[in-house]
């Protein structure tokens, strides 16, 4: 016969589980912080599951020039990028000027930022590059890691940082022989 635990120990467990079990930290800063043009931004977006799928020239190029469109769409000022096999590093600065709006439903009008820029560029590049070279499902994983350059932090570490990653995997001797690595704006 299988004895069972009384109710307020059964509780107990329960909870003394809870108290073990890690926390999920988000790294995401406030939603306003996104529609700030006052910042540079650092983002690392990575394939998902997808194994090293810019290694496709093609797939790649046409992810760039994606890049270089929603800069353009969105009057980015785009320090840098590159390109690795499975992900995507670039730092950015929104522009000055009127802010636009956009119905977030319940929560009312909110302002865009790059957040709902960067999701347009992932739809983008995963409908009209990704399952147009036959890949299957998503390209990109859901979130990003981001995180803000502070004005005490020198931008030009962090650009070198990002030129510098083909480098440090052994893929080129120097980042200007990486075909899918540029500095596009000056900051």
């Amino acid at each position: 016969m299988d004895a069972k635990l009384p109710y307020h120990e059964v509780i107990a467990l329960l909870n003394a589980t809870k108290k073990e079990l890690p926390q999920i930290k988000l790294h995401r800063l406030a939603l306003e912080q996104y529609t700030f043009s006052d910042r540079d931004f650092f983002f690392t977006i990575c394939a998902r599951n997808q194994g090293q799928p810019f290694l496709n020239p093609v797939l790649a190029e046409c992810v760039i020039a994606s890049l270089l469109w929603t800069r353009e769409r969105y009057q980015w000022q785009l320090f840098c990028y590159c390109l690795m096999p499975d992900h995507l590093h670039f730092i950015i600065r929104l522009p000055h000027g009127e802010r636009i709006t956009y119905s977030a439903g319940v929560r009312g009008q909110s302002l865009e930022g790059a957040l709902e820029q960067i999701a347009r560029f992932k739809s983008y590049t995963t409908t009209q590059c990704w399952w147009k070279f036959g890949g299957h499902h998503k390209l990109w994983q859901k979130s990003s890691y981001d995180r803000v350059i502070r004005e005490n932090d020198n931008v030009e570490d962090a650009v070198f940082y990002v030129l510098n990653n083909p480098v440090r995997k052994g893929l080129v001797q120097y980042w200007e022989q990486y075909p899918y690595a540029a500095i596009v704006d000056q900051w």
